[in-house]
């Protein structure tokens, strides 16, 4: 197929280039005007570049149906081969390496965990094999050694009968000088050659003294062959975000084989998931201690991003210092722009935007003439915030780019900068003919354009957590952008605090909050005012639904924070218990039904999103505040955890719920001051 579009493209070259001909001198062959020329080059390059996109995308989707096709059919002849020998633990193994790398994760754990339960006896079943074959081979070897020993020996005899009717030749010979001498040298030569036939026990020996070591080898390869089995079972359970699970498989493969020192590493990214930060980081130091040196820079900055999550800013350019150091350290003499742009791809892989756009723009100037650098050039500045930059950048592209990209973004900062309908209008311009929709950009754009019924598939996989994990956070950043744009501040609150938390780097997640904020800046102020006035003339049932209106409108931040306590300190004075909404109590009952059945901390991470999208509902609600904090503890989120209880605490009224409330919040403050400490010394060490 390739060798036919490069064939057809060929055909199109050499028509173009005629065509060409004819376009600037005529087909008389003189020069015609210059506007013309000009004219009929423009039409000429737009036509190129339109059998090359054609061309493009008809090899891209060819390419992609073969890497399908030749997925399907590794996995249909690994499949094949397992089954001709299901006692295999080698062919197992490879029947999930060959599922693993079609992101078939489920199957491949299937797969990863019938090769361990079956490495014993499929291992003693190897040996076995092999000493049967070694036993064969040794009963052969003996055969052919026992009958050549029986040639030689057969030639010996012969010698020595001669040698023996020579010798009574020569006893009937005269006695003559040197006689005696030459009937010891026919002796000498007969025990000479008996001697060689006969095998030497030195030489059986030393035969067993070499294969010592290959014994040895031998038993230090099944050692190592059975921790990588459950290395390989930890990262399809990372995976699969089954981070407790990983991290026993990874601390198998680790008492298996000690040399396996990244490991620790793994071990600290599924601590790190599951929010035991300080436990991570102690990992993630012995990893660095241990580790060859061009591996501590991923390692360090793990854990900025750590003293990130918990709002440890000092902390955190401590470890990006330290980064940037052991990379330096790691290049040595040969940093060149290259590497700095090497260093930019790891930042921004740890969602460190604003730092890497420093280390990408010396790359990126060097680059200017090539497409896909630009493009790349324009999603860091992006990332990083720098819109009018990438917008700049974006403008130069826009004749050259043969995707939905230059558009799309356009028209995303168009609304960064307050201007919705503009932006609705880029977007307009998305090209569904020639953009995938599996990246979400098609479904988001035609969503922010208004049509939300039509991407309701679309909106519904994202609001309930069945995004990539990959790209969640880039997904509730585009459905922020949608709610923002459509008038609705209560969806795209929620959706634009779940991206922050996803990636907190993530500059136009921020930028959007912002503007949240800013549209209920003034509302916020009157809800104050408002609120404080109803409840002054006895309202406090008034107050507390016009805070609870509000903040339903209002992301989440210090302003959001400080509104709800003064609506719970409202709602302890209420007389009869505030009733949760009806929306609200769907995603309440639905997080505790998730958290009853709950065995994993992505299972516990699930019912936080379903109480999230409760408390957007009723953000007054003791119920809800009290599950939060016991939920985000249980996440060793000590911080958040913190918040929500001050705020169930608000309206704890019987002494047995204050003094239990009290309690509960002290405790949580000494294990966040304790994490902190932790963490600052394991640091500091």
């Amino acid at each position: 197929t390739q060798i036919i579009i490069l064939y057809e493209l060929t055909k199109i070259n050499i028509r173009l280039s005629l065509f060409a001909s004819d376009v600037i001198y005529g087909k008389s062959g003189k020069i015609i005007s210059k506007e013309l020329v000009l004219t009929r080059f423009r039409f000429l390059v737009l036509v190129l570049f339109a059998g090359f996109f054609i061309a493009s995308k008809a090899y891209a989707e060819q390419s992609s149906s073969d890497r399908k096709t030749n997925a399907t059919a590794a996995i249909a002849s690994a499949r094949a081969n397992f089954s001709s020998n299901p006692l295999s633990w080698r062919l197992a193994n490879v029947l999930g390496i060959t599922l693993y790398r079609a992101h078939r994760y489920s199957e491949a754990e299937d797969a990863f965990e019938h090769a361990i339960a079956i490495y014993q006896i499929s291992s003693v079943a190897e040996t076995e094999q092999q000493a049967k074959d070694a036993r064969l081979a040794a009963i052969q070897a003996q055969k052919e050694a026992e009958a050549k020993m029986k040639q030689q020996q057969a030639q010996a005899q012969q010698q020595m009968r001669e040698q023996q009717m020579l010798s009574s030749m020569l006893s009937m010979m005269p006695a003559m000088p040197g006689g005696d001498t030459s009937a010891m040298m026919m002796s000498q030569m007969g025990q000479t050659m008996f001697s060689a036939a006969m095998p030497s026990g030195e030489t059986l020996s030393q035969q067993d003294d070499d294969a010592l070591p290959e014994l040895e080898q031998s038993q230090l390869l099944k050692v190592r062959e059975y921790a990588r089995l459950y290395e390989n079972l930890g990262r399809t359970r990372l995976a699969l975000w089954k981070n407790s699970a990983a991290l026993e498989a990874f601390r198998q493969a680790y008492s298996i084989d000690a040399s396996l020192v990244r490991s620790f590493f793994l071990q600290a990214s599924a601590l790190q998931r599951d929010n035991d930060f300080y436990s991570a980081i102690q990992l993630y130091c012995q990893y660095i201690v241990l580790s060859p040196l061009e591996k501590h820079t991923i390692a360090w900055l793990e854990i900025a991003e750590i003293c990130r999550t918990l709002g440890m800013e000092k902390e955190m350019y401590k470890a990006l210092d330290s980064a940037k150091k052991e990379w330096d350290q790691a290049i040595g003499q040969a940093k060149t722009v290259t590497t700095d742009y090497s260093y930019s791809k790891v930042l921004s892989a740890s969602g460190f935007y604003k730092e890497a756009v420093t280390f990408m723009e010396p790359w990126a100037k060097t680059s200017k003439n090539n497409t896909a650098a630009q493009k790349e050039w324009a999603i860091g500045l992006f990332r990083a915030g720098k819109l009018d930059q990438a917008k700049i950048v974006l403008s130069a592209m826009e004749n050259t780019s043969l995707d939905n990209f230059p558009v799309y973004f356009s028209g995303i900062i168009e609304f960064h900068q307050g201007d919705i309908e503009q932006a609705k209008k880029t977007i307009s311009k998305v090209n569904p003919k020639i953009s995938s929709s599996a990246s979400g950009l098609l479904n988001a754009a035609n969503a922010f354009c208004g049509h939300i019924d039509e991407e309701k598939d679309w909106i519904h996989r994202i609001e309930n957590g069945f995004s990539s994990p990959n790209k969640a956070d880039i997904d509730f950043y585009r459905l922020g952008c949608v709610w923002f744009a459509n008038g609705n501040m209560i969806r795209a609150a929620e959706c634009v605090s779940r991206s922050i938390d996803i990636q907190p780097g993530f500059v136009p997640a921020t930028m959007l909050k912002d503007q949240i904020l800013k549209a209920a800046a003034e509302n916020l102020k009157s809800v104050e005012k408002d609120s404080d006035e109803a409840f002054a003339n006895g309202d406090a049932t008034s107050a507390v639904q016009i805070i609870s209106s509000a903040l339903s409108q209002t992301p989440w931040g210090e302003p959001y924070d400080n509104l709800t306590l003064k609506g719970m300190n409202y709602v302890a004075k209420l007389q009869t218990p505030l009733r949760m909404s009806k929306e609200a109590q769907q995603y309440f009952l639905r997080g505790q039904a998730i958290l009853k059945n709950a065995k994993t901390t992505q299972d516990i991470k699930e019912a936080l999103g379903q109480y999230l999208w409760a408390l957007r509902y009723a953000p007054l609600s003791p119920d809800i505040h009290l599950s939060l904090s016991s939920i985000y503890a249980s996440l060793k989120l000590y911080r958040e955890a913190l918040h929500h209880s001050q705020a169930y605490l608000t309206t704890a009224q019987s002494p047995e719920k204050l003094d239990a409330a009290i309690e509960k919040y002290y405790e949580l403050q000494y294990f966040l001051d304790k994490e902190q400490n932790d963490i600052r010394s394991a640091i500091s060490e």
